[in-house]
Formats: structure tokens, C-alpha cells, sequence
């Protein structure tokens, strides 16, 4: 009875508390992993909503100025494919919002959209007035309409643009995610995309979280909720900081511990073989056996206080020797995975703290300084990237920076935060490109000890004179694009490769040169990292320096203003790209001599 029952209890109470240990785990894994989910989500929607304002804001600020849409809004309008009408409200003789301007793709198509929605508008300007900005899916489908409120610089005349875009991909990816539900709500819980039948309903029809029941400040969490229907939710959202968009995942939580369930049976399968040897062998065991068994008591008390390392020594070869050895595999495989889980979440937070802290190196990506305008474009291969870019004012003269260090990824990161962090310094020295990198060379090379090094374009132009000096450390030679009275051609793009020096890193007391030239009013230089060559489609076919130079000169056929210069030309990238992955950071900017209004 002694070498039955003492097993039996102990054994059990090591199941149990191993299997609710597990299940914590498995529950904090999937908290962790829809977390990121509904936060990657939010993420890319806030992108791509904030992409097509920042698309139409030309066209918002083009009616403001002329009281009527242009041909530079039209052409901006037709080469942006989801977006399918814009339609301007004013205030009327009556003080309510009357339609007073209009874009759209489909003629005819508009009017009929504001005819069905007659007796909502009134709803939506009125929350457009409260809150600025308001996201609306009326029609259950991919359609998101935007309401944009802009005031004058008096504040007394109110404008309100309905923008109506596209977002079938986003709609899919809601409706089709199957190992999670996602669903894209307003704050009063209306579900704008999800999966089939909830768009155009409330979420509370299915679960009403906490954060729905008040306005909560908290912009991402994670809960456990009971469903309308009894079943335990494990529920995750994320504010996409858009409108008043958050983003839900939910999982069911028997169908989340399914790997729970399935580890019970074997564990209840091999509990039973381990308390069926026992038996037998307590029928003809010795003292030697109940000292075996002893250990294996001894064993299971650790484990029961969370330590699995814990190793039985039994050099027998019966079965009670089976049992330790057994148990020594289970311990083992227990503390494997909690060993796996915690290093999984340490380099998880440590990735994403790089990313965050790396966010913060570069400028902002529009800027006008004195007659010179700046529009810039950056995108990693990986969490981190080994690009980096900015600008600074200095007196009379504006710097302009843009690296590219060797690889890309978490080494490649801390190489660019060194350049910035000499950088900052350097700017304070005032002194000429060629000296400013000579002192970066030197803290580059100091960093990485020649390991890893960075290619370097530095820039200074003089806002009085126009006068651009350069020096080049092995970079990949901007262009400066001559403005002339018919459309670019070729020969206008000028390469800036006058001066060519040694990388930085290469060597700690390197020389470099510089030289000059005059960027007239008018002129634009465009300057880029070695990666957008080297962009690859789903085939693995690079985009090469031929396709390259062809979209440069479509991209400014006409001298457009830099922000219309570097989307159009990301547009040019991206076809190419069809949402493969990056083989190396992409980092372009452009810097045009407006002259001074």
C-alpha cells in the first residue's frame, strides 16, 4: 500500500501542477502572440489610412487655395487607384454642410452613395465637427469613407472632405484570419471589417469587452471574457490611433490550450503506465526499491515547487529505474520549454526595443528650410536597418546625411545610432563636409574596430548662394536633376561623383575630399542607398540600375514637388516589388531649391 499510494499522490500532484503551469504558459504565449497581432494590425492600418490622407492632402489643400479642384488634383486623383471619390462639403446659406466640389472615378456613382446615405450625413458632420476626423464602412464592404474636417486659418469657415478608398486587402485579411477572429471596430463597438456576417454589427452581439464599456486611455491589452454564448474568449486589441479604430482579436480559449488538452491525455496515458509498474513492482520490491522510490518522492516535491531541474539518480535497470528515467525526460522537457518561452519573449522585447530606439535617428520625413524642400522615404529589411539619413540647419547652410552601413539587422542598427550620436556632435563644430566626416570615420572606426563599415554622402548647401559642397565616402552618387523648359531626360540627371573617398571604419585616419557645385532654383538632387537597386520581386528578379534611372526620370518628368517626387517614385518600387521581402533597407530622399516665396 506504501509504495502504491505514496507514488500515486505524489505523481498527481506533479501532473496537476505541471499541466496548470503549461496551461498559464500557453495562455500568456497566446495573449502574447494575437497582442501582436491586433498591434501589427492597427499598425497597418493606421499606415494606410494615414497614406491616403497624406495622398490627398495636395488635393484638399489645392481646393483651399483655388475654391475648385485643379488639374493637379485630377491628376493626382487618377494615378491613385483605391481611391474612388472626394467630395467637398461647405457650409450653406442654412449653416448645414452642402456638397460643393467632386472627384470620383465612376460618374454618376457618387451622387447615388450620398442619396442612400441622405439621412446619416447629418450624423457623420456632426461627429466630423466633434472629432475632427471620422472613419465610416456604411455599405458593409471594402469601402472606408473618411470624413476630414479642415478649417480656415480664421477658424470661422469649416470645410469637410469625404474621401471614399479602397482597402479590399485589409478587408480580407480581417474576413479570411481562421486560427483567430479580427475585427476592426469603432469606440461604440460597430465592426467595420471582420469575419462573414459581423460587418454592419456590434461586437457586443458576440462579447463586450471591458475596454468597450468606458472610454478607456489604454491604447493596446489583453483580457478574458465570457462570449454571448457561454464560451470563454481570450480577447486582445490594439488603438490604431486613426479616428477612434481599434483593432480585437479573439480566440477561443479551449480551442488556444487544444495543445493543453492533448498533453493531458498523453500525460494521464504515461501517468497510468508509471502507477501500473509501481504496483507490479510493489508486489516484489525490496528496501532498495523503496529507496529508489524515495528519491522519486523527493524528486516531485522540488517540481511542485517550480523547480524543474531537478534530476533523480536511480541506477537500476527494473522498472522502477524506468520510472526515474522517465520522469528525469518529462522534468527535462518542462524546463526546456519555460527556458524556450522565456528566451523567445526576451529577444522579442529586446527587437522591438532596438526598432523603437532606432525610430528615433531620423528627421521628420517632410521639412522646408528657406528655399530648400525635403521629402524623404525609409523602409528596413528586417526589425532594424543599417540605413540612416537626416538634416540640419547650421548658420546659413544646411547639412544633408545619408549612410548606408555594411549589412543590415541589429548590428547594422547599432553602427547607424553611433553615426548619429557623432553626428549630433559634429553638427555643433561647424565646419566643412569633407572635415565633419573625417571626425565620423574616426568615431565609426573607433565603434567597430574596422569590422563593420559604413558607405557616406555628406552634403552642405548654402542657402544664400546655392552652392552645394560634397564629399563622398564610397556612396552611391546622387543625382541632381537639372530643371529645364521641356520634360527630364537623361541628361539632365548629373551624377555627384566628382570626389570619391574611402568607406568609413576602413581605416582610422583616412583623408577625404570635397567639391562643389551650384543647384539652381529650380533643381532638385535626389540621394539613395545601395538597396533600391537590389529590390527583388516574388521571382527573385532584381529591380536593376536600368529600371532604376527610368523611374527616377518618370518620377520628375515634370519637376514635381519632392512629396509627389518620392511617392511617386516608391509607387514605381513597390509594382516592382509586389510585396516581396526586402533583400536589403531602402532610404532615399529629395532636397529641391524652391527658392525663396
Amino acid at each position: 500500500m506504501l509504495l502504491t499510494s505514496l507514488p500515486l499522490i505524489t505523481l498527481s500532484v506533479y501532473l496537476v501542477l505541471a499541466l496548470q503551469i503549461f496551461e498559464d504558459d500557453k495562455i500568456a504565449y497566446v495573449f502574447d502572440s494575437s497582442s501582436s497581432m491586433s498591434g501589427t494590425m492597427a499598425a497597418q492600418i493606421k499606415t494606410q489610412l494615414n497614406g491616403v490622407l497624406g495622398t490627398t492632402k495636395p488635393i484638399f489643400q489645392d481646393y483651399l487655395t483655388q475654391q475648385k479642384f485643379t488639374s493637379i488634383s485630377d491628376s493626382i486623383f487618377a494615378n491613385e487607384f483605391t481611391l474612388e471619390s472626394i467630395v467637398v462639403f461647405g457650409a450653406g446659406a442654412t449653416g448645414s454642410y452642402e456638397k460643393k466640389a467632386l472627384l470620383e472615378k465612376v460618374p454618376g456613382q457618387t451622387d447615388g452613395i450620398l442619396a442612400s446615405l441622405q439621412q446619416y450625413l447629418p450624423q457623420y458632420f456632426a461627429e466630423a465637427d466633434a472629432n475632427r476626423r471620422v472613419v465610416k464602412v456604411p455599405y458593409v464592404d471594402d469601402r472606408v469613407f473618411i470624413f476630414e474636417k479642415v478649417s480656415d486659418e480664421t477658424k470661422t469657415r469649416n470645410t469637410v472632405f469625404m474621401v471614399i478608398v479602397r482597402m479590399s486587402e485589409a478587408s480580407e485579411m480581417f474576413r479570411a484570419a481562421t486560427s483567430q477572429k479580427m475585427y476592426l471596430i469603432s469606440q461604440d463597438g460597430l465592426v467595420l471589417f471582420g469575419p462573414d456576417g459581423m460587418p454592419g454589427k456590434r461586437l457586443q452581439s458576440v462579447v463586450t469587452p471591458s475596454f468597450l464599456k468606458g472610454k478607456s486611455p489604454i491604447a493596446q491589452g489583453a483580457e478574458t471574457d465570457k462570449a454571448v454564448d457561454g464560451t470563454e474568449l481570450l480577447v486582445s486589441y490594439s488603438r490604431a490611433g486613426f479616428g477612434d479604430l481599434i483593432v480585437v482579436t479573439t480566440v477561443e480559449k479551449e480551442k488556444a490550450l487544444g495543445a493543453v488538452q492533448i498533453l493531458i491525455r498523453k500525460s494521464l496515458i504515461f501517468f497510468g503506465i508509471l502507477i501500473s509498474l509501481t504496483v507490479i513492482l510493489s508486489l516484489f520490491a525490496s528496501s532498495g526499491i523503496t529507496q529508489a522510490l524515495t528519491q522519486l518522492f523527493t524528486a516531485t516535491g522540488k517540481v511542485a515547487e517550480g523547480d524543474f531541474n531537478i534530476r533523480v539518480d536511480v541506477k537500476s535497470n527494473d522498472e522502477v529505474g524506468s520510472l526515474a528515467e522517465n520522469f528525469n525526460i518529462m522534468a527535462a522537457e518542462v524546463s526546456r520549454l519555460l527556458e524556450q518561452t522565456a528566451e523567445k519573449a526576451r529577444m522579442e522585447s529586446e527587437l522591438q526595443t532596438a526598432k523603437t530606439v532606432q525610430e528615433t535617428l531620423f528627421p521628420e520625413t517632410r521639412a522646408k528650410i528657406g528655399p530648400l524642400a525635403i521629402a524623404g522615404y525609409y523602409e528596413p529589411a528586417s526589425e532594424c536597418g543599417g540605413d540612416w539619413w537626416h538634416y540640419c540647419q547650421i548658420g546659413n547652410k544646411i547639412f544633408l546625411w545619408i549612410g548606408d552601413a555594411t549589412g543590415h539587422g541589429a548590428p547594422a542598427a547599432l553602427i547607424t545610432s553611433a553615426a548619429k550620436s557623432a553626428s549630433t556632435i559634429i553638427e555643433r563644430l561647424n565646419i566643412s563636409p569633407n572635415k565633419a566626416l573625417e571626425l565620423l570615420n574616426r568615431s565609426i572606426y573607433d565603434v567597430s574596430k574596422g569590422r563593420i563599415m559604413m558607405t557616406f554622402f555628406l552634403a552642405s548647401f548654402d542657402l544664400e548662394t546655392g552652392e552645394l559642397v560634397y564629399c563622398n565616402a564610397s556612396h552611391e552618387a546622387p543625382f541632381l536633376i537639372k530643371k529645364t523648359d521641356g520634360a527630364l531626360k537623361k541628361k539632365d540627371l548629373i551624377p555627384l561623383n566628382e570626389v570619391n573617398n574611402p568607406r568609413l571604419g576602413q581605416a582610422r585616419d583616412s583623408v577625404y575630399q570635397q567639391t562643389s557645385i551650384q543647384v539652381e532654383q529650380g533643381d532638385a538632387v535626389f540621394f539613395y542607398t545601395d538597396g533600391i537597386p537590389d529590390i527583388q520581386n516574388p521571382g527573385k528578379e532584381a529591380w536593376g540600375e536600368r529600371e532604376f534611372i527610368k523611374a527616377l526620370i518618370a518620377a520628375n518628368k515634370d519637376f514635381p514637388g519632392v512629396g509627389d517626387s518620392v511617392d511617386r517614385f516608391a509607387v514605381s518600387f513597390q509594382e516592382h516589388r509586389q510585396g516581396a521581402p526586402l533583400v536589403d533597407d531602402v532610404t532615399f530622399f529629395v532636397v529641391k531649391n524652391e527658392g525663396l516665396n
